[in-house]
């Protein structure tokens, strides 16, 4: 739950690491996730259907009480307690690795800030407008946002091109 959470919003591991139960708003019409970022500034985040699913099931079998705690904890004397930075860097480390023992393209460093910017690549190849994604990442200039997430991929670049380029079919002179 820890990694989908941390893909599907977009989170710093920070953010990821404060969230409580009621940082969670799943019975809303539009559910959302409301993330305290850099300077305590506060933003909510919308969850995919998916994620809110995979997140009743982690509630379910995790906070069967519903009393108010970390998100997600390590139990210390037998009272829930939240995970560190490095306790969720530690997890999706270890993913990381058993994933790589099936799939040679999962690369060597593995870290939470490559899922944020991963996330925000797809957002932005998925025709996302920049705006939002500088909304959703919490940066307070569009330059942080289209320098660091928004560049162009060889892929794009040539699907760009092809869309330009005029179709022939063989029957035709060139």
């Amino acid at each position: 739950m820890l990694l989908i959470l941390l893909y599907d919003t977009g989170a710093r591991v920070q953010e990821l690491s404060d969230l409580n139960l009621s940082s969670l708003h799943l019975e809303a019409k539009n559910p959302y996730v409301a993330l305290v970022g850099k300077g305590r500034k506060s933003r909510n985040v919308p969850l995919m259907a998916k994620t809110v699913q995979h997140l009743n099931t982690y509630l379910n079998d995790f906070h069967p009480s519903n009393a108010e705690a970390p998100l997600f904890y390590s139990l210390m004397d037998g009272m829930p307690h939240q995970l560190s930075t490095d306790s969720i860097s530690l997890v999706l480390k270890t993913a990381a690795d058993i994933a790589r023992k099936t799939c040679k393209d999962v690369l060597g460093k593995v870290h939470c800030h490559l899922i944020r910017k991963t996330k925000a690549m797809d957002l932005y190849k998925n025709g996302i407008p920049l705006p939002f994604i500088m909304q959703l990442l919490e940066h307070e200039s569009m330059s942080t946002t289209s320098g660091f997430y928004a560049f162009e991929t060889l892929e794009m670049m040539s699907e760009a091109m092809n869309k330009a380029t005029p179709k022939f079919d063989d029957t035709e002179k060139i």
